[in-house]
């Protein structure tokens, strides 16, 4: 998967990506903008669940509902009834938003 972090002109924090990692980027860029409170929070729920002191844990934002379970990550598309849910593995998640963040905290540079 090869996900780009940008800013747009009016400088807000944009993701892009081909193919089914569309999903992904949706979701950083219309559930956790640019916030990283957000973005850690997510992180935290994702270490409770790997770490197995919680079984699972769900988020709806704007369009995506992400469910995380010891096994995976699943986002839903909320808008598109149509489309596939998008499952990746917790550390592939883990990775992507701690990219997200560090983009957010380095000047979306």
């Amino acid at each position: 998967m090869q996900l780009q972090f940008y800013s747009d002109a009016d400088g807000a924090p944009r993701a892009r990506c081909e193919g089914p990692g569309r999903t992904l980027a949706g979701f950083l860029e219309s559930d956790l903008q640019d916030s990283t409170v957000a973005a850690h929070e997510v992180l935290r729920a994702l270490d409770e669940v790997a770490a197995g002191r919680v079984p699972s844990w769900e988020r709806t934002g704007n369009a995506y509902t992400l469910t995380l379970t010891p096994e995976d990550a699943i986002l839903e598309d909320e808008l598109d009834d149509e489309a596939e849910p998008y499952v990746l593995s917790l550390p592939e998640l883990r990775d992507i938003l701690a990219d997200w963040v560090a983009f957010l905290e380095n000047g979306r540079t």
